[in-house]
């Protein structure tokens, strides 16, 4: 069977937006359209901007570089988040260039202005030469909203933007069972690649490619019957059935030697399968709330559907959430400040606190050869270039690894004289539906269109 494409509503809000994009080639190589996106996109929705774990103490912070702008998030002294542009009010000078730290009070390296770690500013030297007076209400840092859920942090550089909440919408409550603030960065990789972010973005919206450059896909995950939902401001879903095979190519007599490799550090037999592969996704259900028990990871929260199979959750502008109840893939492909043809690629991987040393050679998590960090301890960030990847030197999991090959092809071939528009068929839905919000937002209409997206769709 094929895809199946659903349309769902929030509350007061249509997943339908007015018209279909056209997805030509200026889309995405054109400086004019990146300013726009600037301008009606990045300053105006919620940015995921880091991760709640990085903040634990007072003083400790993060920078979150998006476009040409910079952005401060830090734990104050009252316990509380504060976001603000980093940028002094001085003469306008950065005053972080480390990506994360602890700092007792935020000081300017330029000239030694001092702000409370809320943003408020605090001293200045040679206070009484500034005849025209200090007011710390202008001087002080200027804020961002900043808000946080599940362990993550976002930003809105708009100060009128609704709550995180109402932008999420059904996600945070879909998603809230999964408890990723309980998870632990174990890596955290950036690489630069030549393509826009939204040739990153609509890679990851689509499974029409996996036949053609993932076929490993086929022997673990069924692509094929995937179901696509689309909803407001862009976001969408598409839900995956994981510990089978792709039914286009049959069903195998023994178990694939992925799908071996995905059972074996469950403590199930692969040959104890053999003759009823079909069997083995309702066969790992239930033995992950078995081994959950034993390695105490409870299991009882999550339906069986969520014990086996993949979700992925693709939040407006830039996020892509490869989820399962053990592990959290979560990409995000940033716009280059100054070039359309390139982004700024950032993947983290999170996954339970749980070794597998609690039981001989068991394990919930599918890749053991990556170390779960101690307590208290960070993964440093690996920055790298697809050169890295290709040439391997550097990974980002096989299947990643293989889209950062073929992207940049994807972005040159934008720039052909022979290429005017993209023509989608109904499997690449959320390629469309991205697009056509992207639209929405660049004419500056996202929130709110409870009437007048609805009557238009109809």
């Amino acid at each position: 069977m094929p895809q199946t494409n659903l349309y769902v509503d929030f509350p007061g809000q249509s997943a339908r937006p007015p018209r279909r994009a056209k997805l030509d080639a200026e889309r995405y190589t054109s400086p004019d359209v990146m300013k726009r996106e600037w301008d009606a996109v990045w300053t105006r929705s919620w940015l995921l901007a880091g991760l709640a774990s990085d903040l634990t103490e007072a003083g400790d912070y993060f920078v979150f570089d998006i476009g040409r702008e910079s952005v401060v998030v830090m734990r104050t002294d009252a316990g509380d988040l504060a976001a603000f542009y980093n940028a002094c009010q001085h003469r306008g000078n950065r005053l972080f260039t480390s990506e994360r730290g602890s700092v007792a009070a935020v000081t300017c390296p330029y000239h030694g202005w001092t702000y409370e770690l809320d943003g408020t500013l605090k001293q200045v030297p040679d206070a009484e030469r500034f005849l025209q007076g200090l007011p710390c209400d202008r001087l002080s840092l200027k804020p961002v909203q900043v808000e946080c859920w599940a362990g993550l942090v976002w930003i809105n550089m708009d100060p009128d933007a609704a709550p995180l909440a109402d932008f999420l919408g059904v996600v945070q409550e879909q998603l809230d069972p999964y408890r990723f603030q309980d998870m632990v960065l174990v890596k955290d990789q950036t690489v630069l690649l030549d393509a826009n972010w939204k040739t990153c973005v609509d890679n990851f919206n689509e499974q029409y490619h996996v036949d053609f450059i993932h076929p490993q896909h086929a022997s673990f995950v069924d692509c094929r019957d995937a179901i696509n939902e689309l909803w407001p401001f862009g976001h969408r879903r598409v839900l995956v059935e994981g510990y089978v095979t792709n039914p286009r190519y049959g069903v195998p007599e023994e178990v694939p030697p992925v799908l071996r490799a995905a059972i074996e550090p469950l403590g199930l037999d692969p040959d104890d399968f053999r003759g009823r592969v079909l069997e083995l996704r309702k066969a790992v259900q239930q033995h992950k709330r078995r081994l959950g028990e034993q390695l105490g990871f409870d299991y009882s929260r999550f339906t069986d559907e969520q014990v086996s199979d993949i979700l992925q959750y693709d939040l407006f502008p830039n996020i892509v959430m490869t989820i399962k109840p053990e592990e959290l893939w979560v990409m995000r492909p940033r716009p280059h400040p100054t070039d359309p043809d390139k982004c700024f690629f950032d993947k983290w991987t999170l996954r339970i606190n749980v070794a597998g040393d609690r039981a001989e050679g068991l394990s919930l998590v599918g890749d053991p050869s990556v170390r779960v960090v101690a307590a208290g301890e960070r993964p440093e960030r690996e920055v790298f270039e697809r050169a890295d990847v290709v040439e391997g030197r550097r990974s980002m999991t096989i299947t990643i690894d293989q889209d950062i090959h073929y992207l940049q092809d994807m972005q040159a071939g934008m720039h052909s004289r022979g290429f005017s528009r993209a023509w989608l068929n109904d499997d690449e839905a959320r390629v469309q539906h991205f697009h056509d919000w992207l639209d929405v937002w660049l004419e500056g209409t996202p929130v709110r269109q409870d009437t007048a997206v609805g009557q238009a769709a109809e």
